[in-house]
C-alpha cells in the first residue's frame, strides 16, 4: 500500500468525545467497571462480574483480563452472558500469547512457549485439553461455538518470525517502528470500514463492535509518541474509557 495512502488514513486527532456533562450515571454491571481505579486490585469485581454459578477456570480469565488487557475486560463487561465468557477465553488466549514476550529473554524459550499453545490447541480439538484455566474455557469455548482451528493457529503463527526478536529485546529500531506503523495504519482501515456498517449491525451484534471503541483510543495515543509500542505513555489508562463506553453503549455506536 503506498505511503500516501497510509499516511491520509489517519487523518486529524478528533479531541475527546463529545457530550460527556449530558449522559447518565452507569447503572448495573457496567457500574462496577467504572468505579475500577486500577486493573490490580482485591478482585471483587470480577467475582462479582462472574457470578455465583461461574467456574474458576472462568473467573481466572476474567482476572487475567483485568490485569493485562484492560481495555478488553472493560468491553467483555457489555457482552450478553451467554457469549461473555467466550469471548474472555478468547481474549485470554490472546494475553497468554502475548506475555511471552514479556517473560522470556531467549528466543529458543519463548518459541517452546508457542510450540505449547500450538500442542495446546491440538490437544483442545481432541478433547483432551491441558489442566490449564485458559485452555479449560478456550476448549468450551471451542465446543459452545464451533470455532474454527485454523483461526486460532494463526493467532500463534502471526506472532512474526525474525523479528520477534526485536520485539524480545524491546527494540527502538526504525524497522520496528514502520512495522507498527504499518500495522497500526492497516488498523486504522479497518476500523474505518468497520464503521462505515454501523447502521445495519443487528443489535445483538453491536457490543461485539463496542471494542474499536477501544482500539481508536490506542492508535491515537500510539501515533502522538511516533508508533513506539514501548513508550512508557502506553502504559498508562485512559481513565475515561470506561465511561467513553458507556456513552456508545447508550447511543447505539461505536
Amino acid at each position: 500500500m503506498a505511503a500516501s495512502t497510509l499516511l491520509s488514513a489517519w487523518g486529524p486527532l478528533r479531541p475527546g468525545v463529545p457530550g460527556l456533562c449530558r449522559c447518565r450515571q452507569p447503572r448495573g454491571l457496567w457500574a462496577n467497571a467504572w468505579r475500577l481505579p486500577e486493573p490490580a486490585g482485591s478482585g471483587r469485581s470480577v467475582a462479582a462480574v462472574s457470578g455465583p454459578g461461574t467456574s474458576g477456570t472462568d473467573r481466572y480469565c476474567l482476572e487475567l483480563l483485568r490485569k493485562r488487557d484492560y481495555e478488553g475486560y472493560l468491553c467483555s463487561l457489555l457482552l450478553p452472558a451467554e457469549s461473555r465468557s467466550s469471548a474472555c477465553a478468547l481474549r485470554a488466549f490472546n494475553v497468554e500469547l502475548a506475555q511471552v514476550k514479556d517473560s522470556v529473554s531467549e528466543k529458543t524459550i519463548g518459541l517452546m512457549r508457542m510450540q505449547f499453545w500450538k500442542k495446546t490447541v491440538d490437544d483442545i480439538y481432541c478433547d483432551s485439553p491441558p489442566h490449564q484455566p485458559v485452555a479449560i474455557e478456550l476448549w468450551k469455548a471451542v465446543k459452545r461455538h464451533n470455532l474454527t482451528k485454523r483461526w486460532l493457529m494463526k493467532i500463534i503463527d502471526e506472532r512474526h518470525g525474525v523479528s520477534q526478536e526485536d520485539f524480545l529485546r524491546k527494540s527502538q529500531d526504525k524497522n520496528v517502528r514502520d512495522v507498527v506503523y504499518d500495522m497500526a495504519s492497516q488498523a486504522h482501515l479497518h476500523l474505518k470500514h468497520a464503521r462505515s456498517f454501523h447502521k445495519s449491525v443487528p443489535v445483538k451484534a453491536f457490543p461485539a463492535f463496542l471494542q474499536t471503541v477501544a482500539l481508536e483510543d490506542y492508535l491515537k495515543k500510539i501515533q502522538q509518541v511516533d508508533f513506539d509500542v514501548f513508550h512508557p505513555s502506553l502504559q498508562q489508562k485512559n481513565t475515561l474509557l470506561p465511561l467513553s463506553l458507556y456513552i456508545q453503549s447508550w447511543r447505539k455506536s461505536y
